[in-house]
């Protein structure tokens, strides 16, 4: 039963998005609510005005410009007294200032929405994460996460014992 199973049964079809123009501060507000509903949700689709893929941007992009931008600042490494809430504020104001084209994933995993379940792992082995977008021609219809495969494939090896 497992093997029947394609990327479309799998793949969330509500997954969070930004325009190319949105600031890294958006993208964070906007994975936080997602995160919300789902969890482990940890990829987000960014698209241009025509609601074109333009790249994604996932949790470790994220965590990258914040400590590139951020967590850089020279205050933060002083010993002594430090005004907490400037430097939060200070950061707060850096990412609004920052662009996601410069921490997108450009060329993100794709699957095509009948692809098996074992072409669905393989393709996160060969790109080593563990999400895809399910793409059917240029339109993003969904994303799958390993934890989706997971459920997946333990829902029938729980069955059997």
């Amino acid at each position: 039963m497992m093997l029947r199973k394609r990327a479309w049964d799998m793949m969330r079809d509500e997954f969070p998005t930004v325009q190319e123009d949105a600031s890294l501060a958006e993208a964070i507000r906007v994975m936080r609510d997602a995160m919300k509903e789902a969890p482990d949700s940890q990829v987000l689709v960014v698209k241009n005005k025509a609601g074109k893929l333009v790249g994604t941007i996932n949790l470790w992009k994220l965590f990258k410009a914040v400590k590139q931008s951020v967590l850089k600042d020279e205050n933060l490494k002083i010993d002594g007294e430090v005004d907490w809430d400037q430097q939060f504020a200070n950061a707060c104001l850096i990412c609004t200032q920052l662009r996601l084209h410069d921490y997108m994933i450009k060329n993100p995993p794709v699957l095509k929405p009948n692809e098996p379940i074992l072409l669905v792992l393989d393709t996160f082995l060969k790109t080593r994460r563990d999400w895809a977008l399910v793409m059917e021609g240029d339109k993003v219809m969904g994303v799958v996460y390993v934890t989706d495969v997971y459920r997946e494939m333990t829902r029938d090896m729980v069955q059997l014992f």
